[in-house]
């Protein structure tokens, strides 16, 4: 089959990178995935094995599904020549209405988005739930912190504040003032030129590493080089520096924020609040519990292994095949 998506560029956001990894893992099944965007411009940042146009071959190739995430774009998606249009919906905040209006087939990245959703528009999206590229990620094994600091990490996007990134901040110089032997690791690629002046103008009253533009094929190393991940988000549809956490078997204190599918409280992670007291108490527990730091890591990388791209490629697969002659 012949897949493709529209997207306004291939910069590393959330949304892009979902359609980059599923392209990938469609292509590993044998079929064809090409990336359009206004520019046709290739990303520099993933290794992406399927094809990039622009709008213009939109409506002079023949695609079987075409994918799109935002309403901006659903008049290139409704003239295109593609015989399934599909919304991926993957931000809670996107309005569904111009497509549910337009006959477009919704899926839902995730438990979050499903359920918001049905609620508000009474739609029963397709459970599209995931993912994560497992082979690429390896589990942590050593949780025993001797005679170094407690490494917390977060993602450090700070030009968007709804990834909560101030609140782990806060809760990390709270608790090192009291005295624990913390630091904390952030990591962001800039995606514009103010993003990188807030990157590079970061400072706080914790010893932290912020590490930029590092190669999204390392960040297993990234991730293992961290005795914790926290993520204080307000709303989300599929939380993937959370799910790529639990991926490494590191253990996680998150919002419910994109994390229905993978954090179940005390059992593969520790929920929270946007509250830096709550944050801070919890990151507490976990540097003076290492038996539950291993459970709790070790918990998550099993809750993850379900949503693999691979497997969520063959879901799709198998709606296209059972609803199409193909």
């Amino acid at each position: 089959m012949n897949f493709g998506v529209i997207l306004p560029h291939t910069k590393l956001y959330g949304g892009v990178k979902r359609f980059l990894e599923l392209g990938n893992a469609l292509i590993d099944l044998h079929q064809n995935f090409t990336v359009y965007t206004p520019e046709g411009k290739a990303p520099d940042w993933f290794q992406f094995n399927g094809a990039t146009k622009s709008f213009a071959f939109l409506k002079e190739d023949s695609i079987d599904v075409l994918f799109t995430t935002e309403a901006p774009f659903i008049d290139v998606l409704c003239s295109a020549n593609a015989r399934h249009k599909v919304c991926y919906h993957v931000r809670i905040t996107e309005n569904m209405r111009p497509f549910l209006k337009q006959g477009v087939e919704i899926f839902a990245c995730s438990t979050n988005i499903y359920l918001h959703d049905r609620k508000k528009y009474g739609n029963d999206d397709f459970k599209a739930f995931g993912g994560v590229d497992i082979a690429k990620y390896k589990p942590k094994s050593d949780y025993h912190v001797v005679d170094r600091p407690f490494c917390v990490m977060a993602y450090g996007r700070l030009v968007e504040h709804v990834k909560g990134t101030k609140y782990v901040v806060k809760a990390c110089e709270q608790l090192y003032k009291q005295g624990y032997n913390i630091r904390l690791l952030l990591f962001d690629t800039a995606v514009n030129e103010k993003a990188r002046q807030l990157n590079a103008g970061f400072t706080c009253a914790v010893p932290f590493d912020f590490v930029l533009d590092h190669p999204f094929k390392r960040n297993s190393e990234l991730f293992n080089r961290a005795d914790l991940f926290v993520a204080a988000e307000r709303h989300a549809g599929w939380s993937n520096t959370v799910c790529e956490a639990m991926a490494c078997a590191l253990p996680v204190i998150a919002t419910k924020a994109g994390t229905k599918d993978m954090l179940i409280d005390e059992e593969t992670g520790l929920l929270t609040h946007r509250f830096t007291f709550l944050i801070r108490r919890k990151i507490k527990r976990m540097i003076e519990d290492e038996a539950l730091r291993q459970r709790l890591g070790a918990n998550a990388c099993r809750q993850v292994q379900q949503f693999d791209w691979h497997k969520v490629a063959r879901r799709i697969l198998a709606h296209f095949s059972e609803t199409t002659d193909v």
